[in-house]
């Protein structure tokens, strides 16, 4: 029910996360960023997991390292998908065997891409070559960019097998009928020049990746505005990053 990418920005040196999922509140959820790398954890999600994962990716750890030592602490691991990129070539993800199919990932230049309960593989390619094809393009906008085009190649599944709590048969519903039918999809980055717009989210909307482009576009232009009117004056410190990886801002 959710699909995301983690990436690195070469050209300013920023990470981000973006996604969209099937429930409300996928930012409070399932991305992590910091000056150090991005992380993404969803499926059966572990907060904690992610939590961790940037703790270590901040101790200097690569993202393989760190992935592999929460994922071995987590006994419900065979249930997560877990997405890491770090500093330079260092990418890890992991895609449990008891995802909801269809799952899996990609790891590609300077980007991760995950998702699970979706149509096909076809969803996971369109997310991974439109952030490689949009390099010309603002960071956090490749990023949506990226994920409106998995929604666009198919997206999440239409049904969803359910075990009927009474008898314990099997039964296919609509997915919007099990999860109520209320979508949610947020971008954070994490950048040596931070911008209003490094971290929006939509957490309940029936069509929450493409409010959220909106959101952007939106809160492009705002930006604009204060720094005309205020002279440039305002300048923004994220609290969601700034406490990891002091060291190396």
């Amino acid at each position: 029910m959710t699909f995301s990418i983690v990436a690195r920005d070469e050209k300013s040196g920023a990470f981000g996360a973006c996604g969209y999922t099937d429930i409300a509140g996928y930012g409070a959820i399932v991305p992590h960023v910091s000056l150090c790398g991005a992380a993404a954890t969803q499926a059966y999600a572990n907060v904690d997991n992610g939590l961790e994962v940037m703790q270590l990716l901040s101790a200097g750890q690569s993202a393989e390292a760190a992935g592999e030592a929460v994922l071995d602490g987590d006994e419900g691991r065979n249930m997560r998908q877990l997405l890491v990129i770090g500093q330079g070539p260092d990418h890890f993800a992991w895609t449990g065997a008891d995802c909801i199919p269809w799952h899996g990932h990609i790891i590609a230049d300077n980007h991760v891409a995950g998702a699970n309960c979706i149509k096909s593989q076809a969803v996971l390619d369109a997310i991974s070559e439109t952030f490689q094809a949009t390099q010309h393009e603002e960071f956090t906008l490749r990023l949506i960019k990226a994920i409106q085009a998995g929604e666009a190649a198919g997206g999440h599944v239409d049904t969803v097998d359910v075990s009927d709590e009474a008898t314990g048969e099997a039964r296919t519903l609509p997915t919007a009928e099990v999860f109520g039918g209320v979508m949610s999809a947020a971008v954070m980055v994490a950048s040596p020049e931070p911008e209003m717009w490094h971290n929006l989210r939509v957490d309940a909307h029936p069509s929450a990746i493409h409010e959220l482009a909106e959101t952007y576009r939106n809160a492009r232009l705002s930006a604009e505005r204060v720094a005309t009117f205020y002279k440039g004056a305002i300048r923004i410190k994220p609290y969601y990053w700034r406490w990891i990886g002091k060291t190396r801002n």
